[in-house]
């Protein structure tokens, strides 16, 4: 059974993230838990109230409309599922900042995956860097799959996959739990590494041994291996995706040391807010 856990904060982009998680969960024996994490404090310039935002009374006016609007949306999802499909539904309701929560549910349900909706790339810098998604991919256990709130991705069809690869230790096993994620679909996964100057001998033997490695294990699965050498990282990425109609992108998040995070936006956030396509990010 695949254990499926989709954060919900009632916007259109989380709805279509869970629209995305259930019609995965069609292919196999699965779990939804569909999660809302309720803060009592919010934002006053974001709040619709009149005021007093964070009043006892405030607050419990939301937590209650929150409730309603859970328990609505899980109904709404039990009613549209097929009986023929074996898929579980459960709803949590916490109380706490979403990307505290996200976490801690994931670790405790043993979650395969979090499904999350983020909104379309060209968001602000401030979004960018304060992305609940994002946060989420640095921490939880879990791979998480980015849905952007307009993906023009066909729902019922997974059939080309980028797995953005530097044919390293750790991709060895992201690439075993991509391949438990997506098999239902008969998809086709491009392992590529994207760099700058031609590949080395040491280069070539890592896609060699990665290319061997795959061949033996996983004989049923349409792979492609290569190095694609571009100057410029998002625009190589994108103009791979535009050229092999890629649905999907997945990758292994890289850990940077200090210095370089001071000076450098992570590799899977540049990802996350350059592109219209899901991208599903594995834990190191």
């Amino acid at each position: 059974m695949i254990n499926i856990l989709v954060p919900v904060s009632f916007t259109d982009y989380s709805v279509n993230a869970l629209t995305y998680a259930l019609t995965l969960a069609k292919r196999f024996p699965a779990k939804v838990t569909i999660l809302h994490s309720f803060s009592e404090y919010e934002d006053i310039e974001e709040d619709a109230l009149p005021d007093m935002p964070n009043s006892e009374e405030s607050v419990q006016r939301r937590e209650m409309d929150a409730r309603k609007r859970l328990l609505s949306l899980c109904k709404s999802v039990i009613n549209k599922i097929n009986k023929a499909h074996e898929i579980e539904i459960e709803s949590r309701f916490e109380f706490g900042y979403p990307e505290d929560i996200i976490v801690d549910v994931c670790e405790e349900l043993k979650a395969d995956v979090v499904i999350m909706g983020t909104k379309s790339k060209g968001e602000t810098i401030k979004e960018l860097l304060g992305s609940i998604t994002s946060d989420v991919m640095k921490r939880a256990s879990a791979p998480v799959l980015a849905v952007p709130a307009h993906s023009s991705v066909n729902l019922e069809k997974l059939s080309q996959v980028l797995f953005i690869t530097e044919f390293s230790d750790k991709d060895y096993l992201s690439v075993h739990k991509l391949i438990r994620l997506i098999t239902p679909f008969n998809s086709v996964i491009h392992a590529i590494g994207f760099i700058q100057k031609k590949p080395d001998n040491d280069d070539l033997l890592k896609l060699e041994k990665f290319k061997e490695y795959c061949k033996s294990t996983y004989r049923n699965n349409q792979m492609i291996f290569d190095y694609e050498l571009c100057q410029s990282f998002i625009p190589g990425i994108e103009d791979y995706v535009s050229h092999n109609n890629i649905d999907l992108i997945a990758m292994t998040r890289r850990k940077r040391n200090m210095i370089a995070k001071l000076f450098n936006t992570e590799i899977t956030r540049k990802i996350l807010f350059h592109t219209d396509i899901p991208l599903l990010v594995f834990h190191p």
